[in-house]
């Protein structure tokens, strides 16, 4: 059984119905679209500015360097301490009122007089930092001394053991070297009787 070359008869009014909807939905579209509103038909006053970057590596800032720089570019600057509870190695080698983070990603896009956030170290993290740092090196040429130790134990338990191993291996060479000669020396008197 073949299928029949029989056109479909419902194909001309599921065009239609197509077409109706299209016909009935395009205003609605139209409408909606100009509702939309463009770029370019924003309000000046909502320009966005750009972050400034304030933690860099190559060129850390102070304190009083940021809040220009932020100040200067049209946003309102909050100084946050780090306190010591929250002191790390990594505050170990800044100097003070350094610039350690900020709650902003530089080069975001923000809206004028936005509050950020600048936090930075004072003399008291930092020497903090570097006691924890200290302290976690000590920790660290312990462990190595201590597992050093073990070592050089474990290689003298180990020759100690060699040693009466060879020892006992030597004496039990020298056991049956004896024993075979005192049987060729009883088998030589043997001979001879």
């Amino acid at each position: 059984m073949g299928r029949s070359n029989k056109p479909n008869p419902n194909i001309g009014g599921k065009l239609g119905l197509v077409a109706g909807i299209v016909s009935a939905v395009t205003p609605v579209a139209i409408e909606f679209i100009d509702r939309i509103p463009r770029k370019d038909e924003t309000e000046p006053s909502e320009e966005l500015i750009s972050m400034p970057e304030l933690c860099s590596k190559k060129f850390p800032l102070k304190l009083d360097e940021a809040k220009e720089l932020i100040e200067g570019h049209g946003l309102k600057a909050l100084p946050i301490e780090v306190r010591i509870r929250d002191a790390h190695v990594r505050y170990k080698d800044c100097f003070d009122l350094q610039v350690v983070a900020c709650n902003k990603k530089a080069n975001s896009k923000l809206k004028p007089g936005e509050v950020v956030i600048i936090q930075y170290v004072t003399r008291e993290v930092i020497d903090e930092s570097l006691r924890i740092f200290e302290e976690a090196e000590r920790q660290k040429a312990t462990l190595k001394q201590e597992r050093a130790d073990r070592r050089a134990e474990k290689w003298e338990h180990i020759k100690t053991h060699a040693g009466d191993t060879a020892v006992k291996a030597k004496a039990g060479v020298e056991k049956i070297i004896r024993r075979d000669n005192k049987k060729k020396e009883l088998d030589k008197e043997d001979s001879y009787e």
